[in-house]
């Protein structure tokens, strides 16, 4: 039978919820992890002893890659070390427990703050103790617990309660209590102790079995006011740049949400800005995922198999079969797509190297030829001549560089997106015989994926050497992104 697949070590990372959580935090400056407490640490992000705003921000930018990549702790280990090196930065404790200690604060609480959104649609919630390896009493004694979700009690206990603790919250429906014949359940009496902070000298009164500071609901409306104080008092607050793309798992290092994003802000300060942002809108609309795999990794062999449980995390799934996550990114194939997707599918897939390097795109040049495309297509004319005597261009992919280089990976990633753009048209036929690309010739998918192209970058030229296309690709817009399914 197939091997099924482990979920994620924290739920199905990412999702919108938790990667939104993180974003909106301020960067913190602090000598320590109590210099801001509670529910300060909603709205506030710190590592304890780093006061230097460029040294906060590496650190910053590592967790959000991990949050929205669904990246290991081994890769969170080697960035750190990077990042100390670079900055000099001397910390206490070792550079392995340090670095756990820091990833596995934000990503869980990323991930319950995350839960915290999702739970509101259901009346009652579950608590339910998690899988440590040494797990305390106390945290036992709550499984099971079982309230109304408006229970002053989840104000205090709602995971994470202390460091390291792996409790989780599940939601219930009134009908589920019935089916399963389960009624309220209440928690022990809950016993309060006294915390004194050895270095302000202020005493704290925290439920027992919560460690101190963990007694507050992670959830994304926080006390800003305070922490915008705290933060200009001490530093100047981190301002996130704007994601267009939310969300992308790669194995190359500079293949990733990060440079993905670069490159379409760039495109933002051109005539392409509209449909930049109306790109943004489908792409948060359906939460479409990305993935850039190399070569080996999608020939289903070994090197697919060692991705396996890091791609399934990134998804979502769980509890599927790993021969169904091996779909979204490996091919029988000898010759590996450039990139693919399916109407089945949430994602696209994109072919890349340890070479390619996204921030490198020369978007200038990538424009220039694109629009030399456009133009030339619609004469009937081109760089290639095939043996139909047809003269065209081959593909949109071909602009700034050739079918190797950044700028193609770039493209090719738009040209997928726009299969998923193409299916919630629910696979409007193309309009018209003609074409731009000798690829877009293929058939009504690729004709649409490939003009998407176009459309997204220069519609201006696709409006002058295609007035009625450039008027069709708005209407597609709207009606894929308007669509609920």
């Amino acid at each position: 039978m197939p091997k099924e697949i482990v979920q994620g070590r924290y739920g199905s990372l990412p999702f919108n919820e938790a990667i939104d959580f993180f974003r909106t935090k301020l960067n913190i400056p602090t000598e320590r992890w109590a210099d801001v407490w509670r529910e300060g640490h909603n709205s506030g992000f710190m590592v304890a002893g780093a006061l230097k705003d460029d040294l906060l921000n590496d650190f910053r930018k590592a967790v959000d890659s991990a949050i929205a990549e669904g990246k290991s702790i081994g890769w969170f280990k080697k960035e750190f070390n990077n990042i100390v090196a670079k900055h000099g930065w001397q910390h206490n404790g070792k550079s392995n427990w340090r670095a756990k200690v820091i990833y596995d604060t934000n990503m869980r609480q990323s991930y319950n703050a995350g839960r915290y959104e999702q739970l509101q649609h259901f009346d009652y919630w579950e608590y339910q103790h998690g899988d440590s390896f040494s797990p305390r009493a106390m945290h036992l004694s709550w499984h099971g617990t079982l309230l109304p979700k408006e229970h002053e009690w989840w104000q205090q206990h709602f995971p994470q309660n202390g460091w390291g603790c792996k409790c989780k919250v599940r939601g219930r429906t009134g009908k589920q209590l019935a089916r399963q014949g389960k009624t309220v359940k209440l928690p022990p009496k809950t016993d309060i102790k006294e915390w004194t902070d050895k270095i302000t000298g202020e005493v704290h009164k925290i439920p027992k079995g919560i460690d101190p500071g963990f007694d507050y609901v992670p959830k994304k409306s926080a006390n800003k006011q305070k922490q915008k104080k705290i933060s200009i008092e001490k530093a100047k607050p981190f301002e996130p740049p704007e994601r267009i793309v939310p969300t992308a798992f790669s194995t190359v290092k500079n293949v990733n949400v990060h440079s993905l994003n670069s490159v379409l802000d760039k495109l933002k300060q051109t005539d392409a800005k509209p449909q930049i942002e109306a790109l943004g809108q489908f792409l948060a609309k359906h939460q479409t995922k990305t993935l850039f795999v190399k070569k080996n990794e999608m020939a289903r062999g070994k090197s697919s198999y060692a991705i396996s449980e890091q791609v399934a995390s990134y998804l979502g799934f769980k509890g599927v079969s790993r021969y169904s996550v091996l779909a979204r990114y490996t091919v029988r194939k000898k010759d590996k797509p450039e990139g693919f997707t399916s109407q089945s599918f949430d994602n696209v897939t994109v072919k890349v190297k340890n070479s390619h390097n996204l921030t490198k795109i020369n978007s200038e040049k990538m424009l220039a030829e694109l629009k030399v495309i456009i133009k030339e297509g619609a004469a009937g004319t081109g760089k290639h001549k095939f043996r139909d005597g047809i003269s065209r261009w081959f593909g949109f992919a071909e602009a700034g560089g050739g079918f190797a280089s950044n700028e193609s990976r770039f493209l090719t990633w738009l040209h997928e997106i726009g299969h998923q753009v193409h299916y919630k048209t629910n696979l409007l036929p193309q309009p018209t015989t003609d074409y731009l690309t000798k690829y877009s010739d293929l058939n009504d998918k690729e004709w649409f994926a490939e003009h998407f192209i176009a459309y997204i970058l220069d519609r201006k030229q696709l409006e002058i050497s295609w007035p009625d296309i450039a008027v069709w690709f708005d209407d597609a817009m709207k009606l894929a992104i308007g669509n609920d399914t």
